[in-house]
Order: structure tokens, then C-alpha cells, then sequence
């Protein structure tokens, strides 16, 4: 039914209910209003709110956070191109979803380095994170790799944000033991330098990595 985009503000509560563990809804036009049904769901594992054709406006922190607070059981998070996610939205799904193993939030302008911070702080378990095309720069991402995520992450998307440099490819490469895919296209500080490093970190393992995009500017 949501991948027919039919899931509304109107007719969710018809839809979810307490024993519900995944939910798609990135073809649904569903708002902060919607999303407060989910409050009936405590056993929500996945939740798709990936703007399928375009950006997606009316979810809010206000909705995520809400989501979160009900949410506990919360592992894999899509917010891709959701506009009006900040920062508080992140930090409500770090702290109150502990088994956040998959979050997608590539697109969402407004987030800065304090997304990471708390994501290192709370997030223990995670394994995936898209941040591309936010505003994350160095610090965010070295806070991140001195978390205990670090021991756990295996894909990490930076596109697009253009603040990092080096210095974020090199605090991965370093302290993320685990990591498979790296992805950091059109980020115009980066250099030769982080290229050089993964190929001398494939060297050391001896096997490469499953997937790596750049643009060396």
C-alpha cells in the first residue's frame, strides 16, 4: 500500500498498528501529523522516509522526534532529502533508538557536526550512515571515528559536502577497522593525499574495498 504512494496524514491510522516492524512510506505525502500515529508502533524496526521524486517538506524534527520517543526499537532510518531535519532530530534518534544500525540522512541540508557528535556519543551499533550533502565538516567526522561506532561502521556516504578534507578521509581510513564502502564525490577539498591513503590501506589488508567514489580536485 505505501509503495502505491496511498498512505496519507488522513488514513494511517488505518494502516499501523502495535505489532508493525516495517514501514515504508517514500512514495506516501504523509506529515508530522502522520508520523504521530506512530506512537501505536513500540516494535517499528524500519522506517522508509527517503523522498522518493523530490524534496520532502512537511516532516519535521517535530515528527521525527516524536517518532523516536515511541519508537525504541528503531534500527534502520531513511530521511534522505527530508529539508526540514536538524540536528534535534538526529540527536532524538540517537538517544532514544540505542539499536540504530542504518541511517540515511544525505540530503538533509541543515545538518552540521552536532548530528555526528551524538551519533558518536549514543550510536553504538551503527554500521551505515549517509551524510552526503550536509554541512558536516572535519571535526564532525573525526568525532565520529572517536566514538564507539568506529568499531562498528562499514559504509559511510559523505558526498557533497564540501567543507571536509583530508583529514575526514584519513580519520576513517584509521579508525574504522570495518569499513567496506566509502563514498565522498564532489567534496572539492579533498586531494590526491586521500586516494593515496586508500590505496596504501588496501595494500594492508590485502583485499580491497567493496566500493570508493571520489573526486580529486
Amino acid at each position: 500500500m505505501s509503495k502505491r504512494g496511498t498512505i496519507t496524514d488522513s488514513n494511517i491510522d488505518k494502516v499501523v498498528h502495535e505489532s508493525l516492524r516495517v514501514l515504508d512510506l517514500s512514495e506516501s505525502d504523509i506529515s508530522d501529523q502522520g508520523l504521530s500515529s506512530l506512537r501505536r508502533c513500540p516494535k517499528l524496526q524500519k522506517i522508509d522516509l527517503n523522498s522518493a521524486k523530490k524534496s520532502r517538506t512537511m516532516v519535521t524534527s517535530q515528527g521525527i522526534i516524536s517518532m523516536s520517543q515511541s519508537c525504541h526499537n528503531l534500527q534502520t532510518v531513511y530521511l534522505r532529502r527530508c529539508l526540514n531535519i536538524t540536528d534535534e532530530a538526529v540527536i532524538s534518534l540517537s538517544e532514544n533508538c540505542p539499536q540504530l544500525r542504518l541511517l540515511n540522512v544525505g540530503g538533509c541540508t541543515l545538518l552540521t557536526d552536532r548530528s555526528l557528535q551524538f551519533l558518536a556519543q549514543n550510536s553504538k551499533f551503527l554500521k551505515c550512515l549517509n551524510m552526503s550533502n550536509t554541512k558536516v565538516t572535519d571535526n564532525g567526522v573525526i568525532a565520529l571515528t572517536s566514538g564507539q561506532c568506529a568499531q562498528t561502521l562499514k559504509e559511510i556516504h559523505i558526498n557533497g559536502c564540501v567543507a571536509l578534507t583530508d583529514e575526514a578521509v584519513e580519520a576513517v581510513l584509521q579508525f574504522c577497522p570495518l569499513i567496506e564502502i566509502l563514498l565522498f564525490h564532489a567534496c572539492p577539498k579533498i586531494t590526491e593525499n586521500s586516494r593515496q591513503a586508500l590505496e596504501d590501506l588496501t595494500i594492508q589488508r590485502k583485499s580491497p574495498m567493496k566500493q570508493v567514489t571520489w573526486t580529486i580536485y
